[in-house]
Order: structure tokens, then sequence, then C-alpha cells
């Protein structure tokens, strides 16, 4: 019986891979101008392809892995040592990914750190979700979800920019009384930080696990803050009900690309007219939200945030529901 390296490549999901890639991946036109020097790099079909990214500034792809910090772990935190040039080649076979670019300088990675966040069109997106070796996605199993407090004490510590960056928002714009819903909200920490910090809103938190909601009603009490059982697919909230909308799970190991685009265009049906959806996660989304998100009828407000007082980027995505236009009357 062949091991587990010696067996075939998914080819439908190999195909579905290449299909995605074709939509998402814009070459620069600096590949036609004269190179004088470039680098190649490979990443086999597996795990490691999740760690490569790729920074869009003015319609330029730049190539950037991900490293794990001094606690072995990965983070959504990105920083401008990470990058590794201009992307100027790209061939997806069965063997991996296969990139040539040009090396950048350490002084022009920081400037397009920086320059990344003058514009929502300015973006980072992962290719690949998590992969093994047959090119299947690779998902946390169900007993990840059975210890709420371990789990607690690792998004408190991974998250915690994710809050901080959300109650800035947040904190100016919204009207009394508005409704924010977090529709897989785990251990309730991050919808019971902002309902702390936004006591005027009304702050509503579901998960699909009884351990969780139970772990989340026992360890965040407020007033303005509830919690349901209840799963994704079948939301607690109406349509066109939420002020703002909590997407944090349309995930690399949360669930498939599949799923997460199903649960995208599902879940956003939520925002009122003038509401917005905040798309983020701890690993890294699945799919392209601005193409998805202009397929919608939303506006990209924003797509990348930054830890205040750093270079260090991640994915954040405001994305805005649009008033309907007034009839216009005839004079």
């Amino acid at each position: 019986m062949p091991s587990a390296t010696e067996r075939p490549i998914n080819r439908e999901l190999f195909e579905a891979q290449a299909r995605y890639l074709a939509c998402v991946l814009a070459l620069p036109v600096t590949e036609q101008v004269g190179i004088t020097s470039s680098a190649w790099i490979s990443e086999p079909v597996g795990p490691g392809l999740n760690n490569l990214f790729l920074l869009r500034v003015d319609g330029i792809e730049y190539l950037g892995r991900r490293v794990p910090g001094a606690n072995g772990e990965l983070d959504s935190r990105l920083t401008p040592d990470m990058l590794l040039g201009t992307l100027l080649q790209a061939r997806w076979d069965e063997q991996g990914w296969h990139c040539r670019y040009q090396p950048l300088t350490d002084s022009q990675c920081k400037a397009l750190f920086r320059r990344a966040l003058t514009s929502s069109g300015h973006r980072v997106h992962f290719p690949f979700p998590e992969l093994d070796t047959q090119c299947r996605e690779q998902v946390a199993p169900p007993s990840f979800w059975d210890a709420p407090q371990s789990l607690a004490n690792r998004l408190d510590r991974q998250e915690q920019h994710f809050r901080d960056t959300s109650i800035a928002l947040l904190t100016h714009g919204l009207r009394p009384g508005a409704i924010i819903h977090d529709p897989a909200c785990s251990t309730g920490t991050f919808i019971a930080a902002l309902a702390r910090a936004l006591p005027n809103s009304h702050c509503v938190g579901a998960d699909r696990s009884a351990a969780m909601i139970d772990h989340a009603t026992a360890n965040h009490r407020l007033p303005n803050l509830s919690f349901e059982i209840a799963d994704a697919h079948a939301p607690v909230m109406p349509a066109s009900s939420c002020d703002v909308l909590i997407l944090r799970f349309l995930n690399a190991e949360m669930m498939t690309r599949a799923c997460a685009l199903a649960l995208f265009e599902q879940l956003t049906d939520l925002i009122r007219p003038g509401g917005m959806a905040l798309v983020f996660g701890q690993s890294s989304v699945l799919f392209d939200v601005e193409l998805q998100a202009r397929r919608l009828g939303l506006q990209v407000a924003s797509s990348l945030a930054a830890v205040p007082g750093s270079l260090q980027l991640f994915q954040f995505y405001q994305l805005l529901r649009p008033m309907p236009l007034l009839e216009q009357k005839p004079s």
C-alpha cells in the first residue's frame, strides 16, 4: 500500500485550486521590463503553502512568506521582513507552487508596508488554504472545540489586535441600539469586548457548540450582551437586521473554501442598508474578499489594518452595505 507521500494527488481539488489562482493572481507589468536579478522559490503541495501570501500595492503583487514567532506559532500579523520580492512569474503543478521574484531591500519592504495602508485597493491575500500532500483542505476536528478555557486563553492572546481595531473603528458613528452580531462567537470573548466598549449597542453572540455558549454565558455577563446556540448556516438574526456583522471564522483550518464562500454569501444578507461587516481571522481568510464583496454589492472601505506604533499589518476588511438610492422626484 502506498505511503501518504506516494498517494496520488486529488485531481479535482488540484484543478479547482488552479482555477482559483487564475482568477485572483495578477502578475505585474514589470515582468515585461528588463529584470537584472531574480530568485526562485518552490513550495511543495502541503501545509507550507498556506504560509505564502501576496501583498498587492498599486496593482503589483509582492510575494511573502509567514514565519513562526518565538513561541513556534504563526501569527496573523505580518512584518516587512516576511516579504520576499516582486512576483514575476508563478506556476502551479503537482509538485507545488513555483515562483520567480525580484528581491527587495529592507527599506523597500518597509516602504511597501507603509504604502499598503493608504488605499482600500491594497490588500494581503493568502492564495492557498491549509492543504495536505494530496491537495485536500485541512479542517480542525470537532474535538478542537471541546476545551473552551484553553481555547479562550489562546484566542485572548491572539485576537487582541482584532479587538482593539474593531473597537476603535466602531466607537464613533454607530446609532444608539445598534445590533452587533457574531454568528460564530466561540468563547464569547470578542463579542463581549465589543459589548463592554460600546454600551449603547446590543451585541448577540451565537455558536453551534453548546460547550462554547455555556462558557461564554458563564464568563461574560453584560446587560447589552446575549448568547444563543445556533449554527451559522441557520442564523438567529433575520435578514437586513445587523448594523455590524462580525465574520472572524471564514478562515483556513476552520472550514473549506467552498463552505466559507457559501457562508459569506448567506450571512452578508443579515447586514441592513447602511450597515457593515468586519472580516478577519487569526488564520488566513479563505477567499478573495474584495472579489466576492463586489459580486454581492458590498463596498470595500478597508482591507488592511496595522498594529499602532508598528509596521505589522493584518487582514481586516470593512465591508459596507450601501443605502439605497432615493428615487428622484420629477421637478
